[in-house]
């Protein structure tokens, strides 16, 4: 059902761009860490202390070869550092973002293409504690980040990214011994993904 509704709102973006957008649209699957950031006391250290690997995918669509928009989702597993054996914090991040980007080399076959991105979403962080106790948490964020495109020929390439993301509002999932405060929820990821542009 949730999958449904992801590619359902995919295909409305792309619907909703420019002709001319479509002609440059694109996809790339990633694999990236998370790292830095505020996460609350007492985690901070603990979450700063591990890898946590992030995958996920970003669609798009370059209007005009300069100007568009793009849908970033991307998934983490034990992205808070579990208590005890058996635990697990998840994070999913759901971004659609306006996009800036300079075509060097055109459009059709090889060249690169640096971008800034800027946008708003959704995140969701989830607790399972031992299949017991289960907390989650949507919250309203934003992202900004930059990267660069680079195409080996008309269809496909690479792509790396780094961007920011914050949430808005105050924290209150109300962990015991675990301190959120106002806005404080916020972290980078770096990632790397093949791109497919169609």
């Amino acid at each position: 059902m949730r999958i449904g509704r992801v590619l359902l709102l995919c295909g409305l973006t792309l619907a909703a761009l420019p002709s001319s957008a479509r002609a440059d649209g694109y996809f790339v699957p990633f694999i990236g860490a998370n790292f830095g950031g505020d996460v609350g006391r007492p985690l901070n250290t603990a979450v700063r202390d591990r890898n946590r690997a992030a995958i996920g995918a970003t669609i798009g669509g370059m209007g005009g070869g300069v100007f568009g928009v793009e849908l970033d989702i991307s998934y983490t597993r034990n992205f808070y550092p579990p208590p005890t054996a058996g635990d697990d914090g998840n994070l999913v991040t759901f971004m659609p973002a306006l996009v800036l980007g300079v075509p060097l080399g055109g459009q059709d076959g090889p060249g690169i293409r640096p971008f800034v991105l800027a946008g708003a979403g959704l995140v969701r962080r989830n607790f399972d504690v031992n299949s017991l106790t289960s907390v989650s948490q949507n919250d309203l964020a934003y992202t900004l980040g930059g990267g660069v495109m680079g195409f080996f020929a008309d269809h496909i390439g690479i792509r790396g990214d780094i961007r920011y993301i914050r949430n808005f509002r105050v924290d209150d999932i109300g962990l015991t011994g675990v301190d959120f405060e106002r806005g404080t929820f916020n972290f980078s990821r770096a990632s790397a993904g093949v791109v497919f542009r169609f």
